[in-house]
Order: structure tokens, then C-alpha cells, then sequence
């Protein structure tokens, strides 16, 4: 059975920060910089003394080298204090972005599909490894399914639609766990059991992607909305008109990416939902690589 991708596009988890008060603590003590200096003044004086190359008459020069030597190695040393004990926002950023669920996943799905069969094994590993870490995905769920009601969308129609994509989700995930626990016999479900799961898992993710086309509709329909009204206002300054349209048009830009995602995984849906389909190994991995770089760069912006 193919991997089955998950349509987690509902719920992205916020991911972990780093303590920058513990990562500061590097290299940030006076009596650890000394011992760096001493430490590499040492290995370069013993370094330089059992040099056979060096010639009899840099005796004469050594108070020059020493010095030299020394300032050097202070150098490096204050390089290496400010680089440890300094923050690092993209090291952060990345922990963020490996940390969140929808992060994980997408950064695994690039393995994905490769005419050489020791990619294919690493891709098989890959693929067991991303269903695998969604095992709880229908903890997260619930709270999600919970905060919908509780904040309604912005039509009636969002609002539908939401009810039923969250039902196929919750309907995607314990088939998908059945398929997973029983194709690794993990629990001891009966292979018959086991290929039913694995299709009907991914025709209800066909059916989140088919609903994820309405929901795009409507989502464009009031972003034209937020356009217009902004034009045809009558009192509005220029500065804060500037402002308006570029929010509307960062939303215009993420509904494009979000479009080209569903675009993509929409095939995917159906190959994986028909038995004996003929759909290319290549379009296989063309679209699910194209899927998962989109993806992966909405969730590396959510998550900066």
C-alpha cells in the first residue's frame, strides 16, 4: 500500500523556542575564555617547537612569533564566544519548524518516490516514520473540532464546511492508524482488514481535498469582497489604503499556495483510493514533492 499523506492543513502546532537564557550561558564566563586562550596558545607552541621545518634561526625571532601566536589565538577565541554565546534566530526557526506536527511531516515527505531502489527503501522508511508521528493526530483534532464551534467561520458556508472536513478527518485517522498498526503487525488485524483501511483512509482524505476546493472558492469570493470595499471607501487616506491592500494581498498569495497544495494532492487522493490505478510512479513524485515544498514554506513563514 502507498503512503497516505495527511490533509493536516487544519491544525499546525505552534512548535517549541529555544532558551536563549541557557544558550547564552556558552563561553559567556571570563575564566572559560582564558582557558580557550591558554588551550590554543599551548597546542601551537607544541605544534611549533616539533616542527621539523622550522629553520635554527626563528630562535631569534620567537618573542615576535609568540606575540603573534597570541593574538591570534585571542582572536579566535573571542570569534568562537561571540558565535556560541550570540542568539540564533534561524536555529530557532528551524526547531520551530521541525517541532510543529505539519512541519515534521512535510520535511519527511521530500523523500519521497525515486527511480533508484535505495531511495525507494529510505523512502519506504520515510513514509512508515511520517504515519507513524500522526499516531496522535486525533488528540490535536478534538481541540481543533472544539475551537471551530466555539469560533465560528466567517459565512455559514465555511462554517459547513468545516464541520465536514474535521468528520473526514476524524474518520481518516483511525483507518489510517489501522493500516499502519497492521501492516508493521504491530496489532494483529487481518490483511483483509488491514488493504480495506488503507483505501478507505485515503477516500476520505479525497473527500477533505474536495471540500478544500470549496473552501478556497469561498475564501477567494471574500477576499475580492476585502478588495472592493477597500476601493470604493470613501473616506480612506492613501498610507492606510497601502496598508490594507497589502494584507489583502499577502492573503491573496497564501490562497494561491494553498490552491496549488490542493492542486496537487488531489491526484494523489484518487491513485491511492483505486484499486490497480495506472497513474505514473513520476506524477506520483512530482506531485507529492511539489505538495510538500509548498507546504513546508506556509509552515516555515507560520512558524518565524
Amino acid at each position: 500500500m502507498t503512503d497516505n499523506n495527511t490533509a493536516d492543513n487544519s491544525l499546525e502546532a505552534s512548535g517549541i523556542l529555544v532558551d536563549e537564557a541557557q544558550a547564552g550561558t556558552v563561553g559567556s564566563s571570563g575564566s572559560s575564555d582564558a582557558g580557550m586562550d591558554t588551550g590554543i596558545t599551548t597546542i601551537q607552541q607544541r605544534d611549533v617547537a616539533s616542527s621539523p621545518s622550522l629553520p635554527v634561526a626563528s630562535e631569534k625571532s620567537s618573542p615576535t612569533s609568540s606575540a603573534r601566536r597570541l593574538r591570534n589565538s585571542h582572536v579566535i577565541a573571542l570569534a568562537l564566544k561571540r558565535m556560541l554565546k550570540g542568539p540564533a534566530p534561524t536555529l530557532d526557526h528551524i526547531i520551530r519548524f521541525l517541532s510543529s506536527g505539519s512541519g515534521h511531516d512535510k520535511f519527511w515527505m521530500r523523500g519521497q518516490k525515486s527511480a533508484s531502489e535505495r531511495v525507494r527503501t529510505l523512502s519506504n522508511l520515510v513514509s512508515d516514520y511520517r504515519i507513524m508521528i500522526r499516531l496522535t493526530g486525533l488528540v490535536p483534532m478534538a481541540q481543533y473540532v472544539r475551537y471551530a464551534e466555539q469560533f465560528p467561520a466567517q459565512t455559514r458556508l465555511l462554517q459547513w464546511l468545516d464541520r465536514i472536513m474535521n468528520l473526514t478527518l476524524v474518520c481518516y485517522y483511525p483507518l489510517e492508524h489501522i493500516y499502519w498498526l497492521g501492516a508493521h503487525q504491530i496489532l494483529p488485524f487481518s490483511e483483509n482488514l488491514v488493504d480495506i483501511a488503507g483505501y478507505w483512509s485515503c477516500r476520505f482524505w479525497a473527500v477533505w481535498v474536495a471540500m478544500q476546493f470549496v473552501r478556497l472558492g469561498e475564501e477567494y469570493r471574500l477576499i475580492q469582497g476585502k478588495r472592493r470595499e477597500i476601493y470604493t471607501r470613501d473616506k480612506i487616506d492613501a498610507a492606510q489604503m497601502q496598508v490594507e491592500l497589502d494584507a489583502v494581498g499577502a492573503e491573496t498569495k497564501s490562497w494561491k499556495t494553498q490552491l496549488l497544495i490542493n492542486a496537487c494532492y488531489f491526484p494523489l487522493t484518487l491513485h491511492w483510493s483505486i484499486r490497480g490505478s495506472t497513474f505514473p510512479d513520476v506524477a506520483v513524485g512530482i506531485c507529492g514533492t511539489v505538495a510538500a515544498v509548498a507546504q513546508a514554506c506556509n509552515v516555515w513563514k507560520a512558524t518565524a
